[in-house]
């Protein structure tokens, strides 16, 4: 296995938290049902990526890689919508996704 923090692996999946953590910002900005659809495609998306991030780079660069994704702050155009949690979630998911292939 390559723990490389270049594998092609750990890019793409540094490019899916990147673009989750940019999308949790304006799920306030949406009606609920489109909202539920995202944050449902977020939980599936980013957990898959890491699943597989984790079979090709390892599972220890993966969790890695996503609890430094996990401490950024989550900044939110309103408050009624819980993206914190949201986003706590995701990457939970991803982790323990992450974890499941050892």
């Amino acid at each position: 296995m390559n723990n490389s923090p270049e594998h092609p692996a750990l890019v793409r999946l540094r490019a899916e938290l990147d673009a989750a953590w940019k999308g949790i910002g304006v799920l306030g900005a949406m009606e609920d049902g489109p909202r539920e659809r995202v944050v449902a495609e977020l939980l599936a998306a980013v957990p898959d990526v890491a699943s597989r991030a984790a079979r090709a780079a390892g599972a220890d660069a993966v969790v890695a890689e996503i609890s430094r994704f996990a401490e950024a702050e989550v900044v939110a155009d309103d408050s009624s919508v819980p993206t914190a949690t949201i986003w706590g979630d995701i990457v939970h998911s991803a982790t323990e996704a992450a974890s499941a292939t050892r």
